[in-house]
């Protein structure tokens, strides 16, 4: 049987006076959230387990309300959408989500012009069988550890992530930018968002992490490899994660999802065996 360890942990870090950071853990099969101990461990058989995290933005309560409601979103269409069988069928699902995120927050700001302006990334990732499904507005992250590999699956849709991709800046530089908060999509703030959806093939042993900028941006990828890799337990991994940023200084909120996949049913990597994926842009 093929199946998620999973947990996640948010923490408000410490420089911010509101956690503005949210994210959520659904069985789509029963339609119910939750981390409890029963709860930890989920069968990877279709529908799957959906995975998300987000980072508000806008200041003045508006930024944790956006975050909730972009989660409130996933959670309505990934219940009214628990026939999924196949990834086209998740990334249909998660796509749908983020048109309700972005019309509900656009019209939220619409009838309230004090909180215009406001906002969140979001990315989501639904798990079933050997197959991974990742939508992502915004620079919260998604990585694949496999053994001491750690690959960013999500390219940060901001000014940065678009100067790396373009070769005009180094990923070594980046963490230093200036310029580097400034994001060309979020959920809530255009009439249509460009998410970017990715396609993944899991193998036994991978482990799977969503992540805010409030982990990478004070944490290294290395030193995340390294915690991860010490911890195998997602608990114990996303204790030490979110710990690690606040060590760090914590200047944001810091939200960290971790799950890793174990059975007898999912295939064995190769030696060296890199992570299979694909990325493309989408609109919602």
């Amino acid at each position: 049987m093929a199946s998620i360890e999973i947990f996640a942990r948010t923490e408000v870090g410490c420089s911010r006076e509101r956690n503005e950071d949210a994210f959520v853990v659904l069985d789509l099969a029963t339609g119910t959230r939750g981390l409890q101990p029963g709860q930890r461990v989920r069968e990877l058989r279709p529908p799957g387990t959906l995975i998300a995290v987000c980072d508000g933005m806008g200041g003045a309560a508006a930024g944790d309300l956006a975050s909730r409601m972009a989660i409130d979103a996933l959670e309505r269409i990934g219940r009214d959408r628990s026939r999924i069988t196949r990834p086209i069928d998740a990334e249909q699902m998660l796509l749908a989500a983020v048109t309700h995120a972005n019309k509900s927050i656009g019209d939220f700001t619409r009838r309230h012009p004090d909180k215009r302006g406001m906002g969140t990334t979001l990315t989501a990732a639904v798990a079933m069988g050997t197959e991974l499904v990742i939508v992502q507005v915004g620079d919260s992250r998604a990585y694949l550890r496999r053994g001491r590999l750690l690959q960013q699956l999500t390219m940060d849709q901001n000014v940065v992530g678009q100067m790396v991709a373009a070769g005009k800046l180094r990923p070594e530089d980046a963490r230093n930018f200036k310029q580097r908060n400034v994001l060309l999509e979020a959920v809530g703030v255009q009439e249509r968002v460009g998410p970017d959806i990715v396609r993944a093939h899991i193998r036994a042993g991978d482990v799977l992490m969503l992540c805010t900028d409030g982990l990478t941006g004070p944490v290294t990828d290395r030193q995340v490899l390294d915690h991860m890799i010490e911890h195998d337990d997602p608990l114990r991994c996303t204790r030490a994660l979110t710990e690690a940023a606040c060590a760090a200084g914590g200047p944001d909120n810091v939200t960290a999802a971790v799950a890793r996949f174990v059975g007898a049913d999912l295939p064995l990597a190769q030696p060296r065996e890199p992570v299979q994926f694909e990325r493309r842009s989408a609109v919602a």
